[in-house]
């Protein structure tokens, strides 16, 4: 096993893409297989320090990144071990690159959903934070893709965790390791909003041990093996990208196509016959004019007159069904009073990969200005109800307009659920952007909303998370932590703080 302690070596460690500041570490160890994982804890607990598992860094919360201590890099534990097209599913070592997986599983037409913006990342990465994307709207997040983990425990015990194996009797919960070891713990009693949500540790009586590691962010234990459901490749895909004269137009267009889209996966549409379909939309994405306006050089067909925005959409078709569905696209966006000569549809390849290209854009030209000026990253990841999503908005855009803060809102508004950024060009600037973030998470969390809807809370948002559960449900999170981790050793910070 490689380990490297050079500072120069190890800087790109230190980090992640949130740039959280101040990181650091004594070592990092590359394990190749699990038994390096065993003994690079078991020198970690001899030596008594803390060990911070650490992906590809395209993690947005600061979970990665170390403060003392030793790292735990995946990234020689990147074997694609199988694809078993006839049970549709996948198995690979933590550090298999996302984009290349789905490369894999598109080549026999199976399709692995889950769909992050940004495709480097490691699967182990996606597992640790329930990551989730575009997809995400018709599909769900990692977590309904993952049926079996195996995860070494911090002192050294392996667990073979497939989904349905250990479920809590009510919030008691029993697991077992390799060796034989049984380990008690109780269900934190907290409740998750049932919305997109990727804060804290899943909890709910009755629930898969499994949950419990996805999402826990690195802190309960280090993933060595996923087994991934597939699901057959569509046959069609139809796109667009919608441009709007003003946002109340495109508001009430995502409401129908939302509204629309549930329906007809739930079998509740009453709007055609069966045969035909009607809109369902696998993704439904918002971007606002300032993003327009920070990606136009790259982009200069995007229309003048987009003030409100744009919205890109994808329809899984069949040859059947394409011809019925575009004209039901087509009418809903004439009804909505959408810039329809300027805006842009597609069916083949190319006209996909350049609608994501420019729908990637936007996070990729964000964190292009973060990174440019050394600037931690400050944006939000709330997601709130259905029936408070246009007053969240509106409550955004009062605040930046208030305080005069440069900002671009994208994101998954199918889902209720934007990211808006917030540029700052001085360190008072920055002190204020802060502050109105906080009364932005303090909003959506008395709409009944979460504080990270697929970011995870790594470093940065363990106060408000905190807010969002109180002291019980952290501590609540502490007991789960102690009965896997008793001597806290992995992911220290993250999400909370295990000493207090």
């Amino acid at each position: 096993m490689l380990i490297k302690q050079d500072q120069d070596e190890i800087i790109g460690f230190l980090k992640d893409a949130s740039n959280m500041p101040g990181g650091w570490a004594e070592r990092v160890y590359f394990p190749e297989c699990e038994d390096d994982v065993v003994a690079a804890l078991a020198e970690c607990r001899a030596q008594g320090v803390h060990a911070t598992a650490a992906g590809a860094g395209t993690g947005l919360a600061g979970g990665r990144v170390p403060f003392g201590g030793a790292v735990i890099a995946t990234s020689r534990m990147n074997a694609l071990l199988r694809i078993d097209a006839d049970r549709m599913r996948g198995v690979v070592q933590p550090g298999v690159i996302l984009g290349e997986f789905q490369q894999e599983t598109e080549r026999l037409n199976l399709l692995y959903p889950p769909d992050p913006t940004e495709r480097t990342c490691f699967v182990g990465g996606t597992v640790a934070t329930n990551s989730s994307g575009a997809r995400t709207f018709k599909y769900g997040p990692t977590r309904a893709f993952i049926e079996r983990m195996r995860v070494i425990l911090a002192d050294g015990d392996r667990m073979e965790i497939p989904r349905g194996r250990f479920v809590a009797d009510g919030y008691d919960l029993r697991v077992q390791t390799e060796a034989g070891r049984v380990i008690e713990l109780e269900v934190p009693r907290y409740t998750m909003p049932a919305i997109k949500h990727a804060a804290g540790y899943y909890a709910h009586p009755g629930m898969d041990a499994i949950d419990l590691f996805i999402g826990s962010e690195g802190t309960l234990g280090i993933v060595t093996e996923i087994e991934t459901r597939l699901i057959p490749l569509p046959e069609r895909l139809f796109s667009g990208i919608v441009f709007f004269a003003d946002e109340p137009s495109t508001l009430a267009f995502v409401d129908e196509a939302r509204a629309r889209s549930t329906a007809s996966r739930t079998g509740a549409s009453p709007r055609v016959g069966a045969a035909a379909g009607d809109i369902e939309a696998r993704a439904l994405e918002y971007i606002d004019w300032n993003a327009l306006n920070l990606i136009r050089d790259r982009f200069p067909s995007i229309p003048d007159a987009a003030h409100g925005g744009a919205i890109w959409f994808e329809q899984e078709t069949t040859g059947e069904s394409e011809e019925r569905l575009l004209e039901l696209w087509y009418e809903l966006i004439v009804r909505h009073g959408a810039l329809a000569d300027d805006s842009w549809f597609g069916i083949g390849l190319e006209d996909q990969k350049r609608m994501r290209a420019f729908r990637h854009a936007v996070p990729e030209s964000v964190y292009e200005q973060i990174s440019e000026h050394g600037q931690t990253k400050i944006g939000t990841d709330m997601a709130v109800p259905v029936e408070r999503f246009a007053e969240l908005l509106a409550f955004y855009r009062e605040q930046f307009a208030e305080h005069g803060l440069r900002n671009v809102i994208y994101g998954h508004i199918g889902n209720c659920h934007l990211h808006a950024n917030i540029f700052t060009g001085t360190p008072a600037e920055h002190e204020l952007a802060v502050a109105v973030y906080r009364r932005l998470v303090e909003r959506a969390l008395a709409m009944g909303g979460t504080i990270s809807a697929e970011h995870g809370v790594g470093k940065l948002k363990k106060q408000y998370l905190l807010a969002m559960y109180g002291e019980e449900g952290i501590a609540g999170m502490r007991r789960v932590k102690k009965a896997l981790d008793p001597e806290g050793i992995l992911g220290s910070g993250t999400m909370f703080d295990v000493g207090q």
